[in-house]
């Protein structure tokens, strides 16, 4: 076993152990230590971080994640490194964006609807079980985070957020259908009504936070990315928050829009809550705004009174824009939380 000790950016230490054959990533997960992470597969950034001390096995990892003359500087990707020695890691967030409790990866679940929304999304229900009593169970989890999803006959897992509330034993995913994709083509071809679906979950440090004053949230949303959104928000609508809720949606085509009826009954529900959605390539049809989701974010911020807390969820390069509209703006780092969405 070797030390990691990772310190965050307001200097706060986590310490845990690792084996030399296991990723830090993965060790962090055994110690009940959830640190940022996405695709688990060296293709993101998410979990790139500063090895301050320490020899690693750095595996092969994407270089648009990781470019050489990053790595050349002692930057790692958390999921690809294993350590040959006692590690310091400098992490580029703060602690109160690390969760911490026991996962439970031996969930069963059964799917209850699986139905094609938009030309390249499907919704997803299922109803986890009780391992044990093959009862149905609410797993618990916090709005925001995500579980694996193992695809039948095959050892591969892929990760997918929740949109429904905690507490309830049906679990709603809405998940991208790419060409070609693994998942994508079991959902397609094979997934049925009461067919059984592995799980393992929760995990993620996506979720909403509870610092300093209280302010407005902004949330923006690509895609499916809006999965988790719609979690956090229906949260919100749950616990009876009365501060002001703006939830910016945006595909490519309008083709892709789905969850409009029920975006609509939840600004209908909460008095506090407005919604704009953008599409960027807009045909005749549409009324709505053309442009980009982050065109929308632009705006919506040159209008605000006060300074939102924003959180970003969706492909890399529009939360990567999204992240420079919003410190532009005068918007505190420490204020924005975002969560990257990968294909596999």
């Amino acid at each position: 076993m070797y030390r990691i000790e990772t310190i965050t950016e307001d200097s706060q230490s986590v310490v845990f152990d690792c084996r030399p054959n296991e990723d830090v990533i993965s060790a962090a997960f055994r110690n009940n230590v959830i640190l940022l992470s996405s695709c688990r597969e060296g293709g993101c950034a998410t979990c790139k971080a500063e090895c301050l001390d320490g020899r690693y096995d750095l595996k092969k990892c994407s270089v648009q994640a990781l470019p050489s003359d990053e790595e050349e500087a002692g930057m790692i990707l958390l999921c690809r490194t294993f350590p040959q020695s006692d590690l310091v890691i400098s992490l580029p967030y703060t602690h109160d964006r690390i969760s911490f409790g026991q996962v439970q990866s031996n969930w069963t679940s059964e799917i209850m609807l699986c139905q094609q929304v938009s030309s390249n999304v499907v919704r997803l229900v299922l109803n986890c079980l009780d391992p044990i009593s093959g009862t149905s169970v609410a797993m618990p989890f916090l709005p925001g985070q995500y579980v694996d999803i193992e695809i039948p006959g095959t050892p591969l897992r892929r990760s997918f957020s929740m949109a429904s509330l905690p507490g309830m034993v049906d679990m709603e995913f809405f998940i991208r259908l790419l060409p070609d994709g693994r998942f994508s083509c079991h959902l397609m071809r094979k997934a049925a009504v009461g067919q059984r679906l592995s799980l393992r979950g929760p995990a993620g440090g996506f979720m909403l936070r509870d610092k300093g004053p209280p302010r407005p949230y902004c949330f923006v949303a690509g895609g499916t990315g809006l999965s988790p959104v719609l979690s956090m928000v229906r949260h919100l609508k749950t616990a009876g928050d009365r501060q002001p809720v703006l939830l910016l949606f945006g595909v490519t085509h309008r083709h892709e829009l789905f969850c409009q009826d029920e975006l609509r009954h939840l600004a209908e529900d909460m008095p506090n809550l407005s919604v704009d959605v953008s599409v960027m390539c807009p045909d005749g049809a549409w009324p709505g705004a053309g442009g980009t989701v982050v065109d929308l974010l632009r705006r919506h911020l040159a209008e605000a009174d006060v300074k939102p807390e924003i959180y970003l969820c969706g492909p890399p390069a529009m939360i990567d824009r999204a992240v420079i509209t919003a410190l532009d703006s005068d918007i505190k780092k420490e204020n924005i939380y975002f969560e990257k969405f990968f294909p596999s």
